[in-house]
Parts: C-alpha cells; structure tokens; sequence
C-alpha cells in the first residue's frame, strides 16, 4: 500500500471527509510525513473507543488540569490495539498506556466484552518533554519483547486480593490493577460452547462453595489440567467438570500479556510429555492441594507467576475478609521458566518427539477455534502493521470527550 498525506488519501476519495476532520483534531494534518491509510484509519477508529470510554479514561487522566501532549498508536505481537499517551503538566509527565481488545460476537450477540483498560507505566518528575517521549518509546519497545508485562513500574511488582465469600462477585480473587481480567461467563451457555467465551490460553475456573478446579483453555474444546496422581493431562472440555457441585465459572484473561505465546505452548506440553519431572520426588513438587495444585499449574504456565489462592486462603488465620497477596514479576518470571524449561530438557530422546507432537497439536487446537476473528478488522485495516505517533491538536483532546460525553446524556 502506497504512503499519501492525509490530504491525498481525501482527495483520492479513500477518506472521507468526516474521517478526515476527525484524524486532524489528533494532530495530523493535511501535509502530516506520509503515511499508509491504515494508520489514519487506525486513529480514526481509535476516536470512537476513546470516546465510548471516556468514563474509564477519566480516573485515569488527572481531568481537568492534565494535558495530553502526545499519542502513540501501535501494535505488538499480543495486541493489535495499544496505545501509549505522555499526560501532564509543565516538569511533571506521565506515561500512560491504554489496552483495547475487541468484543466478540456470535449471531449479533456478545459473547466477550470489549476490553478497556488503562495503566500508568512511567512517571517522569522533574523532567522534560522530550525526556518523557523518550521513556515512552522504551516502554513501546518493551511492550513489544518477550514479557510486556514488565514495560513499566506499576507491574514490577503485582498485587492480589483473596476473597473467602463464595457470593461475592470477586471471589475466589483479582489483580489490583487488571493485568488479569477476572469474568465470570454464564456458566451453562459456556458449559456447552467454551469456544464463545474463553480465548486460547486463556485461565479457566469453576467454583463451588470453598472450592475450584483451573484449566488452560486451549480452544477447539481442549483443555490442559493437571490431576492429583501427579497428572497433567491435555482432554476434552467435558472432561474440566470434576468438580461436584461447581455452578460458577470464570475466565482469568492476560489483559498486558505475560509470556511469549509459543513459549506457554511449549511450557505446557513439556509438563505434559515430562510429568515425572514436573512432579519430581521430592514432596514439595508432588500435587498437593494446598501446595502445587491445578492453580499452580496454570498460573506457572500461562502466567509465569506460581501462585494458588486456594493456599493463600488457608495460610491466613482470618476468614471472610480480603487479603492481599504481592509478588516480583520478574523473579518469578525467571523462576518459573528456569524450571519449566528444565523439565523439557530432562525428557528422553523419545519424549522430545512426543512434546514436539503435542506442540503442533495444541497450536492446532489454537488455530482451529477461530481466534483469529476475535478482532474484526474493518476497511482491510492490517491493525499488526499500523503505527503512527501524534502530538494531539488540542492538549484538552480527552477533556473535550468528556465534556462532549455529558452533552449527549444530558439532552
């Protein structure tokens, strides 16, 4: 696709003029540097989420005194909507980034939500403007490597709340910040078509009163759990319901992805093809419900962060008011990954063969669940490819949202 100005791609009439005003007050420009008009639809597109979300941007922009000084729109391997924002004031700048995922429809009815969330990942006091954009393209380049969670401070070290009330809406537990996405999905609508409502390599729970059963959803109506025994097994959907009584279910979604996805990939069919290892001798690593259980065994492999609240739950003394768990990303990170990697290079030459098998397998199972869909694509917009940095025309750009938000309530 050839590069045109914003005035070239309107006068070709591959823009339209409403598209076209509304790219502008961005800041871009008619003789804004050339570029493709996926870029410019890019930030097109992006006014009408920004806009649908200003509530939720609201808490996060310091309304009314900050400005919004510049924009960046662009892609990653994990998303295909990101955008990060420098908001502020003179000497003191923050860098925010917004994380957009499509809703998923089926038949003109959501089945997955649209996902909206807003982190602070850099702050920059004292300092300048141009030291702000500066950390703004780290924190890009970062969102682009192989653990994006790690791109700014809010997620160095990550917070979770448990809860013991199995009513609550919160329960069993939840990130502080949303890094994870905590739904809970209808659970017999998903009981029967798991593909609607859960995303490959996404967490899945079911719960009953003081109990729950975890599973990485592979798609294509496979799942991977581990079992007591000291089993880790790939099966069929039907095969997650083991827990009698469960009639709550939830879907626990990286919203700023944690690990490279062929590495979760590899990671669970090592566990799978080398369960003696995983599960070695020692009594510490065999299954253990309140030490190395189904929760652990996702989280390890998804997350990379080894936890379970079910063991949070029974180490506390009180019951029946929120707790909260921290953990360094990082270390466990590198933990995790020393030991999961460990357990691929302790398989025999026969079991390597095996674990290459079930790798294909799994991305098989990935591909075929359609997850490609999942984020619908409008005008041949290739959102993997468009980038495109701004310096907006108004720094009141969200504030004027806002305001243009409560007119429309209001008549």
């Amino acid at each position: 696709m050839p590069k045109k100005s914003l005035q070239s791609w309107y006068n070709s009439n591959e823009i339209t003029y409403s598209q076209k005003e509304i790219i502008k007050k961005f800041g871009v420009g008619d003789y804004y540097p050339e570029c493709e008009r996926r870029d410019f639809l890019k930030v097109y597109y992006w006014n009408d989420i920004l806009e649908r979300n200003i509530t939720k941007l609201e808490n996060g922009c310091s309304f009314p005194n900050y400005l919004v000084y510049q924009m960046n729109f662009f892609s990653a391997w994990w998303n295909n909507n990101l955008m990060l924002f420098i908001d502020g004031e003179e000497n003191n700048y923050q860098v925010k980034l917004i994380v957009y995922e499509m809703p998923y429809r089926k038949n003109g009815e959501i089945k997955m939500r649209e996902i909206f969330e807003v982190f602070f990942v850099g702050w920059i006091c004292p300092g300048d403007l141009s030291e702000a954009r500066r950390k703004a393209k780290n924190i890009e380049d970062k969102l682009r490597s192989d653990n994006p969670i790690l791109c700014g401070t809010p997620v160095a070290k990550i917070k979770f709340y448990y809860y013991d009330d199995y009513s609550s809406s919160v329960f069993p537990f939840l990130f502080s910040n949303d890094e994870v996405k905590r739904t809970e999905v209808d659970f017999n609508k998903a009981r029967y078509s798991p593909d609607d409502y859960f995303k490959p390599l996404d967490i899945a729970m079911i719960c009953r009163e003081g109990m729950v059963h975890s599973c990485i959803y592979l798609g294509n109506n496979k799942i991977c759990h581990a079992l007591s025994g000291n089993q880790v097994r790939i099966e069929n959907w039907n095969d997650f319901f083991i827990l009698t009584g469960a009639n709550k279910m939830l879907r626990y979604h990286p919203v700023i992805a944690f690990k490279k996805t062929n590495e979760i990939i590899e990671h669970i069919a090592n566990c799978v093809e080398g369960q003696e290892t995983y599960y070695s001798p020692r009594k510490k690593r065999d299954f253990n419900i309140y030490d190395n259980n189904c929760e652990n065994f996702t989280n390890r492999c998804v997350l990379g962060i080894n936890f379970s609240q079910l063991t949070e739950r029974k180490n506390e003394e009180k019951y029946g008011t929120p707790r909260m768990k921290e953990l360094n990303v990082e270390e466990h990170l590198n933990n995790t990954k020393r030991d999961l990697d460990g357990v691929g290079r302790n398989l025999s030459w026969s079991q390597v063969n095996d674990r290459n098998s079930r790798i294909n397998e799994i991305k098989e199972y990935r591909r075929s669940s359609g997850y490609e869909n999942f984020d619908v694509m409008r005008d041949g917009v290739n959102m993997y490819e468009a980038c495109i940095e701004v310096q907006p025309k108004s720094g009141r750009i969200f504030k004027e949202m806002y305001e243009n938000y409560y007119k429309k309530c209001c008549k």
